[in-house]
This record gives C-alpha cells, sequence and structure tokens, in this order.
C-alpha cells in the first residue's frame, strides 16, 4: 500500500482563495489514498471495513474532482472559461462539504461544537456545586462519586467539542466514547449509597436486604460494568481506527451495558418495594415503627420530595442506558449512532435531568450538616460508632439534634417544646426521643 489511508486528505474546505502552489500536493495525495483504498476495498469482506472505504473513496473523489478544477482555473484565460470553471468548483466543493460533514471519519455527522460546549459548561457548574456543597455538608461518598462522574461527562464533551473542529481525531473519538459512556456508572454508585441511607433513616424492617448490601452489590455491578465497557469500547475504537470490523468490541460494550440495565432495574425493583413497604406500614400506623433516632430527617419538609428527586434522577439515567444499549445493539453505523439529535435528547437531556434532581434537592441539604446516618458495614461506620459510645452519647444527640433544629421553624410551639434545652449540653425528651437510648444500643 503506496500511503496510510487513515491519513486525511484535507481538514478544511477550500475556497479559490487558496494557495494555488499547494494544489498539486493535495492532488497527488487525493491520488494516492484513492489508489490505496480501491486496492483495499477490492478484497474487503467485512462490513464495517466496506462502508469506511466506500466513504474514503468518495472523499478522496470529491477532493480530485474539486483540486482538478482549481488547477484549470489557474491555467484558464478567457473569463468565460474562468466563470465556467468557477461554478463547477462551487459545485464540487459543495459536494466535498457534504460528503466530509455527512460521512465523517468515525462518529458520523461532524458534532455541534455549540451544543457540546453548552454541555461543558452546564456539567461544570453541576461539578462546582456537587464538589463544594457536597464538601460543606460531608456527604463524602456522595460528592467522591458524582465529582467523578461529572468529570467524565465534562471530558466526553469536550473530546466532542475537540471532534466538531478535527473530525479526523482518533484520540478525540476515544476521549468521548469511553468518557461519556462510563461517567452514569459513577452517578448510580452515589445514588446506590443513598438507598442504603434511606434504609437506616426509615427502617431495616422494611428492606429485602442489610443497607450495606444495597451498596456493596450495586457498586460491585457498576465496576463490573464499567470495566466490561471500557475493555469493548477499546477494542471498538482501535478496530475502527483500523478499518476493521468493530462487531468484537461492539458486542463487548452491549454485554456491559445490558449488564448495567438489568442492575438497575433490579435497583429500582428493591427501591420501589421498600419504599411501598414503608408507607403500606405509615398508612396503617403512623411513624411509630419508625427509627426515633431519625424522627427530624423525616420531617423536614424536603424529605418526600427528595425520595421522588432520587426516583426520577434513576429513571433518567435508566432511559439513557437503554437508548445506549439499543445504539450499540444496532452498531457504530445505525442512526440512533451516528445522528447527533438523538444523542442530545436521549444521552446529554437525560444526564442533565438526573443530575438536575440531586441537585435541586441535595441529599446534603434534606439530612441536615452534621447529622449521623449511621450505616453499618460503611467505611466510617467504626468512626461514626466510636462518637456514638456511652461516654459521647450527650455531646452525639445534642450535636445532631442541634443541627436539625436549625431547619425548623423557630416560631413553631412544637419546636419550642421539642428544643428547650435545661443546660448547654443536653435538652427535654420529647416522646419520640424516649427510647432513643435503647435504640442506639440496638441498632444495625
Amino acid at each position: 500500500m503506496s500511503q496510510d489511508i487513515t491519513t486525511p486528505i484535507i481538514t478544511f474546505i477550500p475556497t479559490p482563495s487558496v494557495d494555488l502552489s499547494s494544489v498539486t500536493p493535495i492532488i497527488n495525495s487525493a491520488e494516492s489514498v484513492l489508489n490505496s483504498a480501491l486496492s483495499v476495498y477490492e478484497t474487503a469482506t467485512q462490513k464495517v471495513t466496506t462502508l469506511s472505504l466506500a466513504n474514503i473513496i468518495q472523499q478522496a473523489q470529491a477532493t480530485l474532482s474539486y483540486y482538478n478544477e482549481l488547477e484549470a482555473y489557474a491555467t484558464a484565460t478567457n473569463e468565460a472559461e474562468k466563470a465556467s470553471i468557477a461554478s463547477a468548483a462551487a459545485t464540487a466543493s459543495a459536494v466535498m462539504k457534504d460528503l466530509f460533514d455527512s460521512r465523517a471519519y468515525l462518529n458520523g455527522n461532524n458534532p455541534s461544537l455549540a451544543g457540546n460546549a453548552v454541555l461543558i459548561g452546564v456539567f461544570s457548574i453541576f461539578f462546582g456545586i456537587h464538589f463544594l456543597y457536597g464538601f460543606y455538608v460531608r456527604q463524602w461518598w456522595f460528592m467522591c462519586s458524582w465529582s467523578m462522574g461529572l468529570i467524565l461527562e465534562i471530558i466526553g464533551y469536550a473530546g466532542r467539542v475537540w471532534l466538531s473542529k478535527n473530525i479526523e481525531s482518533f484520540n478525540a473519538y476515544v476521549m468521548q466514547l469511553v468518557c461519556v459512556t462510563i461517567a452514569p456508572c459513577f452517578l448510580m454508585a452515589g445514588i446506590y449509597f443513598i438507598l442504603a441511607q434511606v434504609t437506616v433513616i426509615i427502617g431495616l424492617k422494611y428492606s429485602l436486604l442489610k443497607p450495606m448490601w444495597y451498596a456493596n452489590l450495586f457498586i460491585f455491578c457498576d465496576v463490573t460494568s464499567i470495566v466490561i465497557q471500557a475493555v469493548g469500547g477499546g477494542i471498538a475504537a482501535v478496530d475502527l481506527g483500523n478499518y476493521g470490523s468493530t462487531d468484537k468490541g461492539a458486542h463487548i460494550m452491549v454485554a456491559g451495558l445490558a449488564f448495567q440495565v438489568f442492575s438497575m432495574a433490579l435497583f429500582q425493583v428493591f427501591w420501589y418495594l421498600f419504599l411501598f413497604t414503608a408507607y403500606r406500614d405509615y398508612k396503617q400506623n403512623g411513624s411509630k415503627n419508625f427509627p426515633p433516632r431519625y424522627a427530624l430527617i423525616r420531617g423536614e419538609k424536603l424529605f418526600v420530595p427528595f425520595l421522588v428527586a432520587v426516583s426520577l434522577s434513576v429513571i433518567f439515567v435508566f432511559v439513557r442506558s437503554i437508548y445506549r444499549l439499543i445504539e450499540l445493539a444496532e452498531g457504530f453505523s445505525s442512526t440512533l449512532a451516528v445522528d447527533e439529535i438523538y444523542f442530545m435528547i436521549l444521552e446529554a437531556l437525560m444526564m442533565c435531568l438526573a443530575v438536575l434532581a440531586l441537585t435541586l434537592i441535595h441529599p446534603g441539604y434534606v439530612y441536615g450538616r452534621r447529622s449521623k446516618i449511621i450505616v453499618k458495614g460503611h467505611v466510617m461506620y467504626r468512626y461514626e460508632e466510636g462518637l456514638d459510645t456511652e461516654s459521647e452519647r450527650e455531646f452525639s444527640d445534642y450535636e445532631e439534634e442541634h443541627d436539625l433544629k436549625a431547619k425548623a421553624n423557630k416560631s413553631s410551639p412544637k419546636f419550642k417544646k421539642m428544643f428547650s434545652f435545661k443546660k448547654k449540653f443536653s435538652f427535654k425528651k420529647t416522646p419520640e426521643s424516649e427510647n432513643l437510648e435503647n435504640v442506639n444500643q440496638q441498632m444495625y
């Protein structure tokens, strides 16, 4: 093969103002690429390889047509002849532009610069909010997992901006493919831990599993899905860059996404079953069967909307994952894979809505900055358990109650009764806090 056919012929659409001294080298390059592509095309058997080579051949032919017109224009002396050649060159330029835009090197239509730049800005704002506020309210697990997911979203859309400026860039393609694909796994990892926390807040008796089992089980599923998708994405990207069949990599990615969709569906079964069981008991018995320790969190006016926000966030990510599963199952040359409008609606919009839901109602705002939600088995459990010993129990409980009282209506008679303090580190017991000592001894 005389020349690497993956080398772009030209990365811009020329005009008659281009220096004509560059015309001959471009014509020679286009002819070389065309001949190389034709020689490989004759023996190609894989569908992806054949389609890729066909695109290269058409682009090379369009390039030759345009630059041959420019060469003729440079030597023409008759004004009428020049006008005719200029008209033909304009037509050839339009054809070449259409081919380069609609049959791009790796990723379908040229990604929108403005649209993807806006998404970088949106996810950057989300990242700033979740990192800073998560640090402030001490929701370490949620902050770390969502910060990592949002950073991957930013990197992924930066890759798409890069592609919009240089559609031939293989590195940009891999960058956006891998980062945008696996970013939601980190966001879901944060949501999985929320289920563990909510289980503790509402009550273990309504749950099929122990709190940390949810996080451990589904985070394991997430990690497995990330590894499978990353391996498949890498294989597919390399094969695509070499104009080979992407079937192997695509099938691996489909397996990873299918596993992710399955784990998310299973999570929703646990989530809604838990909420339904707790709600049914509440309708029959009120809150008397709920843990007294977390009564103030459950009484927070945004607690129920928070549960709705978690549900919506999961649904949005679930819809996005189904879209990506269908997209990859149909192949990298499918309409879903190459038409950006589907990507913008079913990927970008769904992820923005998922993040927005838990940005407007952040778990740290609902729980309180200094509340201690003790999830047995969590990495911080022994530390929290240590604060809850007999010798420090009074201060620990005061600290939690004092922080939560700041969120209540200070003019409420109920508030004044609940938080009448006899001295600095003690408070009057309410009916729900009568059994607090026993509950703390026995819980989870």
